[in-house]
Order: structure tokens, then C-alpha cells, then sequence
């Protein structure tokens, strides 16, 4: 007996930009698929025509096609059981619509909106649960068929079993068993002809052959419609998989109201997709080998659901960073180097606001001199955690004037202080035939014992003086790209500032 092939999908509706979520169910969609040599399948759930906003699909493929998450199937590529958007499948919802209909598993209901908004008020007041009344399920056959006649608008409902434990078996949480009589009689296809979307997905799985159905756990609730809808047309389930909602560090939901929802958010900033990859895998997976950071060819080899955690996970920006961060590490420098041209380019086309001021200096710089931009990359690289702080780590490179801090300046000191050690140490600097680091150093650390001040102290205020920074990557080697001519100008500057701080 051979087995079914292994196909998964991820079925996101085209409303806006797509939600990190997104990329959480597709990423376990696709690792697993291609961990089984299975298909991984893209399905557009754009039934709530009044939601949909234009492009908003083909920012899907892009958000997907950016994290490497690449279909088998979809409504770009086609495939066997298309046609993949739900809209261009609506005979078929309606044909099984019908066809629960004469298995008296559904019903017609010419419920106004009105009277189905004072059912629930009613039962709000009497702390019911919220629930059809299942009045139109009491019309007779005639009087349904005159309802028709007259042009009524009718929605059809799933009829509910009454008094029965419906389980539904989860590869997470095993066993979940719900009472049929807290269920509602669902619509499953609306007056207007689209389905909803627990009659959709049921149709859409069974025809498409999805094995594994991967979704948040707010879709538990709704699971045992979904057996039942399985049940009564005569199909076989799909093995069941609910994922730990994303939360927020204070374990809020992660919402648009809350925390960073969009991939689009993630790309603006400059995080590797492979890093944000990794990111997500971890929110609910182990390597097995205990590694934090991997790729996602080492997902495909060592995930299985059965390993996976269900407890709520946090969604941790600072984690992010710092995985982000040693991914920008795993870089060779022209690859980061052409990376953060891609991601400045992109931004300055299609960003606007703090995107663009953040992402067009750096596309300058680069323009301008690749090969010094790279040197002064070089040394910024183990610092940084994502693209959107290339400028700041690189702007007081490129200012030809510094604006400086006193304190920093100073150091403890007064200002007489500091500008008598400022020209001794640009005289010391001045006086060298080799232009090193190692050189530098050498002299100015005789210098500060001659002087009788720490070490540190004159570093601090040199680093200050030619930098206008408190932290910068090791300052002999800031200094060797700055160059000795700029250093000494902005020695000059340094001075020219305390004067006027007397």
C-alpha cells in the first residue's frame, strides 16, 4: 500500500501586507514538504471581496519569494488542482453546498442581519451561548420553496449534531474533544454566493490533496466544524496541526496594535531573511544538536512536528537582533557589501519617511567610493545587527564637520587640560614615518605616561576628537581608515571647540 504524497499550503488572504504569521505557517509548510519530497502550495483566500486591497497578492509572492519560501503551486505557477485564488473557485462550493444540502446536513436561512443581531443580543442578556436559534431549519419544504420563488436571499448552514463529543486529533496536542451543543449551525456559503471560509478551506484541502494542515491555534475552535464538514461529505481528514499563537515580550498578542506585524517591516530594516528564518524556527523548535543558529537546509533535515512546542512563544525583537547580527557575521565582506546595496536601493524605490533618511546617505557613500565604504563597513560588521544602522555606524566617517559632546571631550578633565594633550598627541602622531596602528599606538601609550594620565583616558578623548563617538570599532584602526589628513583636521576641529567652551 503505498502512501499519500505529502502536500502542504499556506492559504493568506491578499488584505494588506502579510503578517509575520504568515512566514511562521509557511516556513513549517515548506520545511516539512520538502523534508517528506512533497509539494508545498500557495492558495489565495480572497472570498471577503469587501477586505481585498489591490496588489496585495503579488506582495504576498514578494514577501514569501524574499524568505526563499518557494511554491510547487500557485496561482502565479499553476499547477493540477488550480485554479489556485478561492474567487475563480466558486461553482465548487456551491456544488458541495448542495450537495450537504441533499444529505440534510445543511439548510437554507433567510435570517435578516437585523434579526440575527437581536438573536445574539438576547442571548448576551440571557448569558447564552451565541447560537442559531435554527429557526429557518424549522421551515417546511414549501415554505422554503416559496422564500426561493419570491427572490429571497438565503444563506446556507451546516446542521450541527446535537449531544456528541467531537474530537479532533492534533500532532501537538493530541487529542481535543468538543461539545457539538456549544457549536453554532455555521454559514458555510453566504446569500451572495462566496463561501465562507470553513466550507472553503474543507473543499479546497480535499481537492487539492493537503495532507498536513498547518494553522494558528485560534482556528482550533472552529476544527470540529471542519471534521464534521469532512464527515458528512465522506472525505478523509487531513492530519492537524495548530501552532502556539506569537506574543509580545508582556505575552500580549502580536498585532498590528502590538509589536512589528508586518515581513515588510522586517525588510525595511535591513534583518536577513535567513536570519528572520532561523528566528521564527526557534520561537517553537530545537535543533537538535542545540545550535541557535542554522539554515534552513539543516530544518529540512532535522525537523518533525512531533518535536515541535506549543506553549505560547515569545516574539523577542532583541533575540531577532542578535541572531540577525551573527548571520551578518557568517558574511564575507563583498556579500554584506552587496547585500546592503540591495537593501538601500529598495528602500530609497519604494520606502518613504525615516526608511528612505536611513537607506539613501548609505547608497550615496557607496556610489561615491565602494572600496572605501567597504573598508569602513570592514570594521563596523561585528557591531552590526541589521542594515538600518549601516548609516549611523558610518556617518561620522563621511561628516566633514564633527558636532561634538564637552564631557566626552574632557573626560574628567578641563579644558587647558585636554587641549595641551590634543597637540601633544597630534605632535606625536605628526612625527611618525609610519602611518600603522601599531605604531600609533606604541607612541601614544609613552605619551600618556609622559603626560602621567591613563592610557584609557587619552584614547578616549583622541576617539572622541576624530570620531565625535563614545563607542566605536578599535580606535587605531577607525583612525588608519579616516585617514591621517582627516584625523588631524579633526584634531584641530576638537581644539577649536573646547576654545570656544572656555
Amino acid at each position: 500500500m503505498t502512501s499519500k504524497p505529502v502536500r502542504l499550503r499556506v492559504a493568506p488572504s491578499p488584505t494588506g501586507y502579510p503578517h509575520v504569521g504568515t512566514a511562521f505557517q509557511a516556513l513549517f509548510d515548506y520545511i516539512y514538504a520538502k523534508k517528506k519530497v512533497g509539494q508545498f502550495i500557495i492558495r489565495i483566500e480572497d472570498t471577503d471581496q469587501k477586505r481585498l486591497v489591490p496588489e496585495a497578492e503579488e506582495v504576498i509572492y514578494e514577501a514569501l519569494d524574499w524568505l526563499k519560501i518557494y511554491p510547487d503551486e500557485s496561482p502565479m505557477l499553476g499547477g493540477p488542482f488550480g485554479p489556485y485564488r478561492q474567487s475563480e473557485r466558486l461553482p465548487l462550493y456551491r456544488k458541495y453546498a448542495q450537495e450537504l444540502m441533499k444529505k440534510k446536513k445543511a439548510y437554507y436561512c433567510f435570517c435578516s442581519t437585523e434579526r440575527l443581531k437581536e438573536m445574539r443580543r438576547a442571548q448576551q442578556q440571557q448569558k447564552l451561548p451565541p447560537r442559531y436559534d435554527r429557526q429557518c431549519f424549522h421551515l417546511s419544504p414549501a415554505e422554503v420553496k416559496k422564500k426561493l420563488q419570491s427572490g429571497e436571499k438565503a444563506a446556507i448552514r451546516m446542521l450541527i449534531p446535537e449531544n456528541e463529543t467531537i474530537a479532533v486529533n492534533d500532532l501537538l496536542r493530541g487529542e481535543v474533544k468538543f461539545d457539538s451543543n456549544l457549536l453554532d449551525d455555521q454559514v458555510i456559503l453566504k446569500s451572495d454566493g462566496f463561501p465562507t471560509y470553513h466550507l472553503a478551506v474543507v473543499v479546497d484541502d480535499h481537492l487539492m490533496q493537503i495532507s498536513h494542515v498547518v494553522r494558528g491555534e485560534e482556528w482550533l475552535p472552529s476544527s470540529p466544524k471542519h471534521v464534521l464538514l469532512y464527515r458528512f461529505l465522506g472525505w478523509q481528514e487531513p492530519r492537524w496541526i495548530h501552532t502556539p499563537i506569537l506574543r509580545n515580550p508582556d505575552h500580549s498578542k502580536l498585532s498590528k496594535r502590538h509589536g512589528h506585524t508586518s515581513i515588510e517591516w522586517y525588510r525595511e530594516q535591513g534583518y536577513l531573511p535567513e536570519a528572520l528564518i532561523n528566528f521564527l524556527a526557534l520561537l517553537v523548535w530545537n535543533h537538535p544538536q542545540e545550535k541557535e543558529i542554522f539554515s534552513v537546509e539543516e530544518m529540512i533535515e532535522y525537523f518533525d512536528f512531533a518535536q515541535m512546542r506549543f506553549l505560547a512563544p515569545i516574539f523577542d525583537l532583541t533575540k531577532l537582533d542578535w541572531l540577525n547580527g551573527n548571520h551578518l557575521r557568517l558574511l564575507t565582506l563583498d556579500e554584506l557589501a552587496a547585500r546592503v546595496k540591495d537593501w538601500a536601493l529598495r528602500n530609497v524605490k519604494k520606502g518613504d519617511g525615516e526608511v528612505i533618511q536611513n537607506s539613501a546617505p548609505v547608497l550615496e557613500w557607496m556610489d561615491a567610493d565602494l572600496e572605501s565604504f567597504k573598508d569602513r563597513l570592514a570594521l563596523a560588521q561585528d557591531r552590526l545587527k541589521k542594515f538600518s544602522e549601516v548609516r549611523e555606524a558610518l556617518e561620522f566617517y563621511y561628516q566633514e564637520k564633527l558636532i561634538y559632546d564637552r564631557e566626552d571631550l574632557l573626560q574628567g578633565y578641563n579644558p587647558p587640560e585636554v587641549l595641551d594633550i590634543l597637540r601633544q598627541a597630534k605632535k606625536a602622531l605628526e612625527d611618525l614615518q609610519d602611518w600603522e596602528s601599531e605604531v600609533w599606538e606604541k607612541s601614544l601609550r609613552e605619551l600618556a605616561d609622559e603626560l602621567e594620565i591613563k592610557h584609557k583616558d587619552l584614547f578616549m578623548i583622541l576617539r572622541a576628537a576624530t570620531t565625535a563617538r563614545k563607542a566605536t570599532p578599535p580606535l587605531f584602526d577607525v583612525m588608519l581608515v579616516v585617514g591621517k589628513e582627516k584625523v588631524f583636521q579633526r584634531i584641530d576641529q576638537a581644539a577649536e571647540f573646547l576654545k570656544g567652551q572656555r
